[in-house]
C-alpha cells in the first residue's frame, strides 16, 4: 500500500466533505499498518451493529492476547463515545433518561440529513383550512421541526468530530512517513558513503558489500542463506583491510598475547579499535557496535558449520548488514576526522 497516496486521498475526501470515504480510507491505512486500536476506532464508525463490529475487530486483532484484545475493544469504545456524545438532549427514552448519544454509522448521516431537510421543506400548512386547523397544523409542524433541528444539529456535530479524527490520523501518519523518509535517506547516504570509500580503497570489501546488498530484498530461502554468507565474508574482508592478519602470537593492547591470524578476524577487529582509537571519545560506541557485530558473526559461523542458515531470518540478516554499514561508517568518519 502506498501510504502517501492513501493519506492524500483522505485529505481529498475531507475537502469534498465525503467523511464516510475518509473513514474507509483511514480504516484501510490502519489495517495495513496493523494499528489495531485505530482500526477498531474507524470500524466503529462504519459498523453500527455491535455483534458484527466485535466479530470484525476480534478477527483483525486475533494475534493479540486476550488482554490486548480487551484493551482495543474498550479503548475504541471510549473514542466512539467521545465522538458521538453531544452536549444537549435529544429527548428521553422509555425509562425517562435523557438521550445524548447519537448511535449512527458515518455512512448513515448524510442520507438522513437529506431526508430530514426534505421533510422540513414539505411541512407546509395546507391552504383553505380554518383558523383552528391552521393553528393546530402550525403547532404540530413547529414541534416536529424543532425535533428535526436538534437531530440535524447532533448529526452535523458528530460528522464534524469524525472528520476531525480522520484529519488528525492522516496528519499523524503523514508525520510518521516523513520521519521514516528522513531515516531512510540517512541510511541510504550512509551506505553510499561506505560504498564509495571502499570502492576507492579496497575493491574486495566493496564487491562483497554490493553482493550482500543485492540479495537484501529477496524472499528466496537460498538467497537468504547466500546473503548470510556474503555478510560474513564482508565482515572478514573489512577486518582484513583494517587490520591484516599476522603470523604467530601478538601482544595486544590489553597486554595479553593472542593469535591474530587469518581466521581470527574478530580478534583483529577488536585489536584494531583498541590501537587505532585509543584516545577517541567515540571508542566506547565503536566497541559496542563491534561487539554486536562479533556476536552476529559468531552466530553465522556456528550456523554455517551446522548447515542451518535458515534459522536466521531475513530480518536478522538485514539488521546484521545494517549493523556492519553503521560500524564501517563510524570508523571511516573517525579516520577522516583524524586526517583532516
Amino acid at each position: 500500500m502506498d501510504y502517501a497516496v492513501a493519506v492524500k486521498s483522505v485529505y481529498e475526501h475531507l475537502d469534498n466533505d465525503h467523511v464516510d470515504k475518509a473513514v474507509m480510507t483511514c480504516l484501510r491505512i490502519a489495517r495495513n499498518l496493523q494499528d489495531f486500536l485505530f482500526a477498531a476506532v474507524f470500524l466503529r464508525e462504519m459498523y453500527p451493529n455491535r455483534r458484527e463490529l466485535s466479530r470484525v475487530i476480534c478477527e483483525d486483532a486475533k494475534h493479540l492476547n486476550l488482554d490486548a484484545q480487551k484493551f482495543v475493544l474498550e479503548q475504541s469504545l471510549e473514542y466512539w463515545l467521545e465522538t458521538h456524545t453531544i452536549d444537549f438532549s435529544l429527548g428521553t427514552n422509555e425509562r425517562g433518561e435523557e438521550k445524548n448519544i447519537l448511535a449512527l454509522s458515518i455512512s448513515e448521516i448524510d442520507p438522513e440529513l437529506d431526508q430530514l431537510e426534505r421533510e422540513c421543506a414539505d411541512m407546509k400548512v395546507p391552504s383553505g383550512m380554518g383558523a383552528f386547523d391552521t393553528a393546530a397544523f402550525a403547532d404540530q409542524y413547529s414541534n416536529r421541526k424543532a425535533q428535526i433541528g436538534l437531530r440535524m444539529m447532533a448529526m452535523r456535530k458528530v460528522k464534524q468530530q469524525v472528520k476531525t479524527r480522520c484529519l488528525n490520523y492522516a496528519i499523524r501518519i503523514e508525520r510518521e512517513l516523513e520521519a521514516q523518509s528522513k531515516s531512510q535517506n540517512f541510511l541510504a547516504t550512509m551506505q553510499t558513503d561506505v560504498n564509495n570509500y571502499f570502492k576507492a580503497h579496497c575493491e574486495d570489501v566493496y564487491t562483497k558489500l554490493q553482493k550482500a546488498a543485492q540479495l537484501l530484498d529477496s524472499n528466496d530461502p537460498e538467497d537468504c542463506a547466500l546473503l548470510l554468507t556474503e555478510i560474513r565474508r564482508a565482515i572478514k574482508a573489512s577486518t582484513d583491510f583494517l587490520y591484516p592478519p599476522s603470523g604467530g602470537m601478538v601482544r595486544c593492547a590489553d597486554g595479553k598475547e593472542r593469535s591474530l591470524g587469518e581466521e581470527q578476524y574478530l580478534n583483529r577487529l577488536r585489536e584494531y579499535l583498541a590501537t587505532t582509537f585509543a584516545k577517541s571519545s567515540s571508542r566506547d560506541l565503536l566497541n559496542a557496535e563491534s561487539e554486536l557485530l562479533s556476536i552476529f558473526a559468531r552466530r553465522l559461523h556456528e550456523l554455517a558449520s551446522k548447515g542451518v542458515h535458515a534459522e536466521v531470518s531475513t530480518r536478522e540478516a538485514k539488521q546484521g548488514l545494517l549493523g556492519l554499514y553503521m560500524f564501517l561508517n563510524n570508523v571511516i568518519s573517525l579516520l577522516q576526522d583524524e586526517t583532516s
